[in-house]
């Protein structure tokens, strides 16, 4: 069974719309219809089996090193956008922090150059959504085209979470790239929370300096609490690792007995 599973560098980074984009436009045999941690396994036996996970990027490593049916999708998106994101679930207020990038990016520098961990960029991905299919289908040679990708929302059944998530079915295009310049105090208020993110922003190909910081002179700071609490804390760091070794030695057994491993949520083996 090959397995493709999409992480992000925070929450509200289009992993629900790739998801969605992927199993309109590709043949996949088996997908589920909400968030799925890579311990997860279909039932049955899928040639092709498809989730996703955000936070999963602080796990993938391991198990991408000892199983060769794992492929792993990254979806990276300017963390000015992603703070200024807003759910469905919560409009009145913004769904995640710069807590989640701090974290998260980190992991991506380090996966960059594994051949079956697949970096793609939000803007990329909206801006021209048929190149990057193209892309994903040379670094996943197994998947077979169905319809384009720029051709998605003709096609697309979507369950009612992502429907909220993508706040309905529509054509992909680049509408929200850039709206933090119409949410400045809120990135004001990140940045003196959360501290400097510049490096990054170079890093990723974001600004080639920092006279972005002049967009913020002179705004008045929104420290208002996001959706998710604003901070990460070091029990929350070790529960986004824990069992990452373990989720790779499982699989090693799997491979070698070739039968899988059902196990229970890990939540659940602390009650």
């Amino acid at each position: 069974m090959k397995r493709i599973h999409i992480v992000g560098v925070s929450p509200r980074t289009g992993t629900t719309l790739m998801t969605e984009a992927i199993k309109t436009c590709f043949d996949i045999d088996y997908y589920t219809t909400h968030e799925d941690q890579l311990f997860t396994r279909a039932p049955g036996n899928p040639e092709i089996y498809l989730t996703k996970c955000p936070r999963d990027i602080m796990i993938v490593g391991p198990s991408l090193k000892v199983d060769p049916n794992l492929y792993v999708i990254c979806m990276i998106r300017d963390p000015r956008d992603i703070v200024c994101s807003k759910h469905k679930k919560d409009p009145d207020r913004y769904w995640a922090s710069l807590k989640y990038w701090k974290t998260y990016s980190k992991v991506v520098r380090s996966l960059a150059d594994h051949p079956r961990f697949i970096p793609v960029y939000y803007e990329s991905f909206v801006s021209d959504p048929d190149e990057v299919q193209t892309m994903i289908s040379e670094k996943i040679p197994f998947l077979k085209q169905k319809i384009r990708f720029s051709e998605y929302h003709e096609a697309a059944t979507v369950s009612d979470s992502s429907e909220e998530a993508l706040r309905g079915v529509r054509p992909i295009k680049p509408v929200s790239v850039g709206k933090w310049k119409s949410h400045k105090p809120r990135v004001a208020g990140q940045l003196q929370q959360h501290g400097a993110i510049t490096r990054d922003l170079i890093n990723f190909g974001y600004e080639t300096n920092d006279e972005w910081l002049n967009e913020l002179r002179g705004i008045k700071p929104d420290l208002s609490p996001s959706h998710y609490s604003e901070y990460m804390t070091f029990m929350d760091k070790q529960i986004l690792k824990f069992g990452r070794n373990l989720e790779a030695a499982r699989r090693i057994i799997e491979l070698l007995i070739r039968r899988r491993i059902r196990i229970t949520h890990p939540k659940k083996w602390f009650r």
